[in-house]
């Protein structure tokens, strides 16, 4: 019987340790746009102002005088949200790194009208040249990106193994392994952030969805039961 509880606690703590582990990988950061159609006008007056052709800038006023840029922007979603998971954001780092740019595709960004296209295309432009300012940096941060996720599964394994022997010192990895995959998706939804609001629009924010809080929590919490449990289950085996 005493055994039965043991085995059952390990169980429940290794089934957190891969519930937030779970959670972390595949929980996304969202791209939530709530007025779209004012981003849409943004958007267009920064293309044209970027622009050197007169014919296009002569086309918007065009279609600013005639209404029929308000129908266009009428044909916009009224809200907009593009979702990213770590393993999502793993895939994009091996995309920029293969092509040296990104494309509305890497970033789940999809369009069923034209002005969607050009706004999605528009966004990725920015985040290129944003990118490529930086390349340096860029290509250093993304290299130990693509390493964190083997270096998070791989801690949060040997967390699982750790708790399954009885070790107090599985929430030294499983520790390092929530906090460290949530701060590596906190930054990027920060930085995304910073880099659309200033070229873009800045009503553009990116947020972590619930589940990677969940991921974040459930993972503390193990962290913090675990050595709490073991100790407890001691004591009692002691006093017996």
């Amino acid at each position: 019987m005493k055994n039965m509880k043991k085995i059952i606690l390990r169980v429940l703590m290794v089934i957190c340790t891969a519930v937030s582990f779970f959670l972390l990988l595949t929980s996304v950061i969202s791209l939530k746009i709530n007025d779209t159609q004012a981003m849409g006008k943004a958007i267009i007056n920064r293309v044209v102002a970027d622009s050197d052709n007169p014919n296009l800038k002569d086309g918007v006023r065009f279609l600013e005088a005639s209404g029929l840029e308000q129908t266009l922007l009428m044909q916009l979603p009224k809200k907009y949200q593009v979702e990213m998971s770590y393993a999502d954001l793993y895939r994009a780092c091996e995309k920029y790194n293969e092509q040296g740019k990104l494309t509305p595709k890497d970033l789940n960004l999809s369009s069923k009208t034209k002005l969607e296209e050009i706004i999605n295309e528009y966004m990725v432009k920015q985040i290129n040249h944003k990118l490529k300012e930086k390349s340096d940096e860029v290509y250093h941060a993304i290299s130990i990106y693509e390493y964190s996720i083997f270096v998070v599964a791989l801690l949060f394994l040997l967390a699982a193994i750790l708790i399954a022997f009885g070790r107090a010192s599985a929430s030294v990895p499983l520790a390092i392994a929530s906090v460290g995959s949530f701060m590596a998706l906190w930054i990027a939804a920060n930085d995304i952030t910073t880099v659309l609001q200033a070229n873009v629009y800045s009503g553009l924010r990116v947020t972590l969805s619930q589940g990677v809080w969940i991921g974040l929590i459930v993972g503390l919490a193990t962290t913090i039961l675990w050595p709490i449990l073991l100790k407890v289950t001691k004591e009692v085996k002691v006093k017996k």
